[in-house]
């Protein structure tokens, strides 16, 4: 089976995030960074109260996080979600190879469903595994999803067991389940955080992803 994340790999959520973040401040009167520096920050995981005190923002600090997971996942920003460039295509292939599994962390699992339905890629998998919860380290939360998925079914593919992902959550998650791990390096995290967590593969692109052996 290949257990892939959505946000990073498949989609691009650059713009989304950036929104979100922008409409906040902006509402409450703060400067915004531009997005090149926004999403430069985010990548290399960077605190919010860090992020703030670049435009001088920091009373927001208390009320930031909370609004932020009230209204990401809204419709009017949602639609700011794009797929990566030849993500579509390489989902087809990956399809037809082994069973597709979808991991991701959002918190309305009926907006999620809406997005897969109207970007069109609900068809492309065989499951799809969701949670809000909120537990530390995060990477137990996808192990967890998956492990009890495997549990639930009578019988599993074993040809290929890969995790994709572009963050240290998927990567040590798939790590965990003793899987092939590899990193998509366009996504949410930087290349540094990532290799850190020593996955089996780091591409650029999911459309790398066919280039490799194990696929």
């Amino acid at each position: 089976m290949i257990f892939i994340d959505l946000d990073g790999p498949i989609l691009d959520v650059s713009e989304k995030y950036y929104r979100v973040y922008s409409d906040i401040l902006t509402r409450h009167g703060f400067s915004v960074l531009p997005k090149v520096d926004y999403w430069e920050a985010k990548r290399h995981k960077t605190p919010d109260n860090i992020i703030l005190e670049k435009t001088d923002a920091s009373a927001l600090i208390d009320i930031f996080p909370e609004e932020r997971n009230q209204i990401i996942e809204a419709d009017q920003y949602l639609r700011y979600d794009v797929m990566q460039e030849n993500a579509i295509t390489v989902l087809g292939i990956l399809m037809k190879k082994a069973s597709l599994v979808l991991v991701t962390l959002r918190s309305s699992p009926d907006q999620l469903n809406k997005e897969l339905i109207n970007l069109d890629l609900i068809k492309y998998f065989h499951a799809v595994l969701t949670s809000a919860e909120n537990i530390k380290p995060r990477w137990k939360i996808k192990y967890g999803l998956i492990n009890n998925f495997l549990n639930s079914m009578k019988t599993t593919d074993s040809t290929i067991n890969i995790m994709i992902g572009d963050t240290e959550t998927d990567v040590l998650a798939g790590k965990s389940l003793g899987y092939k791990t590899i990193a998509v390096l366009n996504g949410i995290r930087s290349y540094d955080l990532l290799i850190e967590t020593q996955p089996s593969f780091a591409v650029n692109s999911i459309n790398d992803i066919l280039s490799l052996d194990i696929i």
